[in-house]
């Protein structure tokens, strides 16, 4: 009944934005740095932090509500040829 095509991009979104998520709050382990490591590295994992799990929950926010909004068209779409069917039934009658 479901495009295959939806359930990919739905199931893709979801494993992606998981491991988004996994990657950004990996970040957050402490770890040691040498003293001559430059300040560009510490803003970047600063960054990362919170950006990589943003992204990753928008990610599956987005293809959550798109595969919703598919499978509610097919529906309509299912009812909507189900009711031409009998309207076409009556008038052959």
């Amino acid at each position: 009944m479901e495009s295959a095509k939806f359930k990919t991009f739905y199931n893709l979104s979801i494993i992606l934005g998981v491991i988004l998520i996994a990657s950004g709050l990996i970040l957050f382990i402490p770890r040691s740095v040498r003293s001559d490591t430059p300040d560009i590295y510490f803003y970047n994992i600063y960054i990362l932090r919170y950006v990589l799990p943003i992204s990753g929950i928008l990610l599956i926010i987005i293809g959550s509500s798109m595969y919703s909004i598919y499978r509610t068209l097919k529906e309509e779409i299912n009812a909507l040829t189900e009711k031409q069917n009998r309207l076409e039934k009556e008038l052959r009658k």
